[in-house]
């Protein structure tokens, strides 16, 4: 990220989860569960599958014996509709055996299999479906969400979950848009979520709104164009959405969060306190109390992580000024556009080396209050203090985020 005076760069933290996904069944964003972690597996009891897979065969209310694919198909929507995601699986896994290129069947297989955690078979369901019929909508939305919603957070995750959510959205509008109002609105939210993940936030505000085009009174959607409000560092209007989600939903532990992130920066010390507090009374297994040190104790460990750094890495360390500071300044976050995310943990300022005399001032600052908020414990603490470092200095030669995300300095 470079104007054409000087540069900026940093570390941003993006949280090992994020608010859970948005998939049409789930309860209200409040009372949702964590994004998993892990790519889960689960044990299949085999004879909960053999009853699972009785119900497929058995007669309808009119008596008359079902017709294979129809009925298997709708029961295994039926059965995922009530929460039965091994008896729909079960369904969806006959079905794809009485006909291996429907896609519905492999579709349906897939989302059973994420919501039981089993989220390598989903994937590879998902790639059964999509190599069938690579514009089914239906099943880009379904790949989207598995890929930014579910599986471990990583930029190639995400990347992957927006282009089948933007190849989703074009084969809509090619076909039946207005015949689908709700699946371009998923379709839409996906692609903002994904972008707001990538930092991308101007781009995700863009998409977040055509997806309440569709679909007003979607409080993902809703939640979602107030995060990238927040990135874009429209703090007065970022306060605004996230009251708004309040409004609907008081227990919505995320907007709580951001609230308080919102208010810190707009100056009210005891508003953002509130909010942060009541975000880990919602949700304490995604919200821990920071690990914040005071002021000289954090400049002294970055002092400390500096000093370990190789005699080249110090060398480049002494033509800089190291800083530290609580948050980031709003003259550094703006002097890019689009802005810097408030979130980030560490900045270089000024040119790599080569690219100015000298005699130009360089710093870099790392931000004592984003750190504690990005760790769980004083040892993670010491080691993000340290990555934070290497990443900076790596802007300090030179290197871009790409670069330096391949040498695991992200």
């Amino acid at each position: 990220m470079r104007s054409l005076l000087w540069g900026v760069f940093c570390l941003a933290f993006v949280p090992a989860c994020k608010k859970p996904s948005p998939d049409p069944a789930a309860p209200a964003p409040g009372d949702e569960s964590q994004r998993s972690a892990m790519r889960a597996t689960q044990k299949v009891d085999p004879g909960a599958s053999a009853r699972a897979l009785q119900r497929c065969f058995a007669e309808d209310a009119s008596g008359d014996p079902p017709r294979p694919l129809d009925a298997l198909l709708d029961r295994a929507a039926d059965r995922y509709d009530h929460s039965d995601f091994a008896g729909s699986l079960a369904c969806a896994e006959e079905a794809a055996r009485v006909e291996p290129r429907s896609v519905e069947a492999h579709h349906d297989r897939a989302a059973a299999l994420q919501e039981l955690q089993r989220l390598d078979e989903a994937a590879a369901a998902f790639a059964r479906a999509l190599a069938l019929d690579p514009d089914d909508p239906e099943t880009l939305a379904g790949a989207s969400d598995l890929y930014v919603n579910r599986l471990p957070p990583s930029n190639d995750h995400t990347e992957t979950g927006l282009e089948y959510a933007r190849r989703g959205s074009h084969r809509l509008k090619r076909t039946h848009a207005r015949a689908d109002r709700a699946l371009a609105a998923r379709l839409a939210l996906l692609e903002g979520q994904a972008l707001n993940d990538l930092g991308r936030s101007r781009e995700a505000l863009m998409r977040l709104d055509a997806s309440l085009a569709a679909a007003s009174e979607d409080q993902h959607a809703r939640y979602e164009r107030a995060v990238a409000l927040f990135d874009l560092c429209r703090f007065a209007d970022a306060k605004r959405g996230f009251l708004d989600v309040l409004d609907k939903n008081p227990k919505d532990a995320w907007a709580h969060h951001h609230l308080g992130l919102v208010l810190e920066r707009l100056g009210d010390g005891q508003g953002a306190e509130r909010e942060l507090n009541r975000a880990r009374a919602e949700a304490p297994a995604d919200f821990k109390l920071p690990i914040e040190l005071p002021d000289s104790e954090f400049r002294s460990l970055v002092d400390a992580e500096a000093r370990k750094l190789t005699p080249e890495l110090q060398t480049d360390l002494r033509r800089v000024r190291l800083e530290t500071a609580d948050l980031p300044d709003l003259a550094d976050l703006t002097a890019e556009e689009p802005p810097l995310a408030p979130t980030i943990l560490g900045l270089f300022r000024g040119a790599p080396l080569g690219e100015a005399p000298e005699t130009e001032a360089r710093a870099i600052v790392i931000y004592r209050k984003n750190l504690a908020r990005a760790v769980t414990s004083r040892e993670e603490l010491v080691a993000q203090v340290r990555t934070t470092l290497l990443h900076e200095l790596g802007h300090l030669r030179g290197e871009d985020d790409e670069a330096l995300r391949a040498r695991g300095l992200e």
